[in-house]
C-alpha cells in the first residue's frame, strides 16, 4: 500500500466542499510533477509516495530564508539598494513572494507574504470560480469582480491586477511553482559531491531554496535512503525571527504576525501589520538600527521550508 493516497491540498485546504472533483484534480496535478523513482546522488532515489510502500524512519524540513539569495549577493555592499530591488515581484524567487501596503505618506502599513502555487489556484478556479471571487474578496479586497480575475472565453487570469499591482494571492514569479519545486527535488548530481549550498548551486539559478533543497536530499541519497515529498507537498512559512526589532520607543516590538491561511507553523499566506492601538506603523519600527522602508527586509526574517520524508533501505 503506498504511504499517500491522495495528495492532500496545500495546508489541507478546504476551499470548497469534500466530494468537489478539486481534491482528484489536484491529486493528478501533484502525481504528474513525480516520477516514480529518480537516483538523485548515489544509491538512493526520490520516489513518489503515492506510488510507494514507504516506511518512514524520518522526516525532514528543508529550510531558507525568504529574501532573494541574488540580490543578496549583487548588492553586498549596498542593502538598501537589495531590498529596493527586491520589491519587484519578479526578483522573489525564493518561493516566497509579497505586497507592500502603504499609507498616503509613503510609510510601510502592511505587509503580505504568500507561499500559495498557481496550480492550486488554476484547479480551484475550473472547479469553482466562484468561490475564487469570494476568497479575493476575502484575502485582498470586497471590491474584487469576476470579470476582474478571468477573461472572456473564462479561462482563470494568474496575472489579474488584484494579484499583482492591487494585492497578492499566489506566485506570480514564474519559478515559484509547485511544477519548480518538486522539479529541483527530484534534479540529479551531475558532477562531485555537493558539500555545501555554493556547491549544490541549481544549474543556472542561484537560488538559496534550491541550492538548500539539492544539498540536503543529496546528502540523503548518498546514504542510501529513500526520499520522498511529505503530504501535503508544496512550500511554507514555518517561522520568522523578529528579535531585535524594535519600536519607535527602543522597546522590542510585539507579535504582529497574523496567519491567515493555514497555521503557524506550517503557514500559506501571512500579514505583517501593527494594531492601531500600539500607535505606531510597519514603517516606524526599526531592524538593527534602520527603520523597515522596504518588504524584503521583512521577509529576509522569514523561514521557509519544504518537507520531506526519509525511508532507510527503500530506494
Amino acid at each position: 500500500m503506498s504511504l499517500v493516497g491522495r495528495f492532500d491540498t496545500p495546508g489541507s485546504l478546504r476551499d470548497v466542499p469534500a466530494g468537489s472533483p478539486l481534491y482528484d484534480r489536484w491529486h493528478a496535478t501533484i502525481g504528474a510533477l513525480i516520477a516514480p523513482s529518480t537516483p538523485l546522488s548515489g544509491p538512493g532515489a526520490y520516489v513518489d509516495p503515492s506510488e510507494r510502500d514507504l516506511d518512514v524512519t524520518a522526516t525532514r524540513a528543508y529550510t531558507w530564508t525568504g529574501f532573494s539569495r541574488p540580490l543578496l549577493m549583487k548588492h553586498r555592499d549596498d542593502r538598501d539598494a537589495a531590498f529596493a530591488e527586491g520589491e519587484d515581484r519578479s526578483t522573489q524567487i525564493e518561493y516566497l513572494e509579497w505586497h507592500v501596503a502603504r499609507d498616503p505618506s509613503g510609510v510601510i502599513v502592511r505587509v503580505t507574504f504568500t507561499t500559495e502555487t498557481p496550480e492550486y489556484w488554476k484547479a480551484l478556479a475550473a472547479v469553482a470560480p466562484n468561490r475564487v471571487v469570494a476568497l479575493y474578496r476575502e484575502l485582498v479586497d470586497p471590491a474584487v469582480r469576476s470579470k476582474d480575475l478571468f477573461k472572456a472565453n473564462g479561462r482563470y487570469d494568474p496575472l489579474n491586477r488584484w494579484n499583482t499591482t492591487h494585492g497578492i494571492v499566489h506566485y506570480i514569479m514564474p519559478i515559484n511553482s509547485m511544477r519548480d519545486l518538486l522539479g529541483v527535488s527530484q534534479e540529479v548530481e551531475r558532477t562531485g559531491a555537493a558539500l555545501d549550498g555554493y556547491g549544490a548551486l541549481p544549474y543556472g539559478r542561484e537560488t538559496g531554496a534550491d541550492a538548500r533543497i539539492n544539498l540536503d536530499l543529496w546528502s540523503i541519497n548518498r546514504k542510501g535512503y529513500a526520499v520522498a515529498t511529505a503530504d501535503p507537498p508544496g512550500p511554507l512559512i514555518i517561522d520568522w525571527d523578529d528579535s531585535g526589532w524594535t519600536d519607535p520607543a527602543g522597546e522590542p516590538v510585539g507579535d504582529h504576525w497574523r496567519v491567515v491561511r493555514g497555521v503557524r507553523g506550517a503557514a500559506l499566506r501571512v500579514v505583517y501589520e501593527v494594531p492601531p492601538a500600539a500607535g505606531y506603523r510597519v514603517g516606524d519600527i526599526r531592524i538593527g538600527g534602520r527603520p523597515i522602508a522596504f518588504g524584503g527586509q521583512l521577509a529576509e526574517h522569514v523561514i521557509m521550508s519544504a518537507h520531506g520524508v526519509i525511508d532507510r533501505g527503500a530506494s
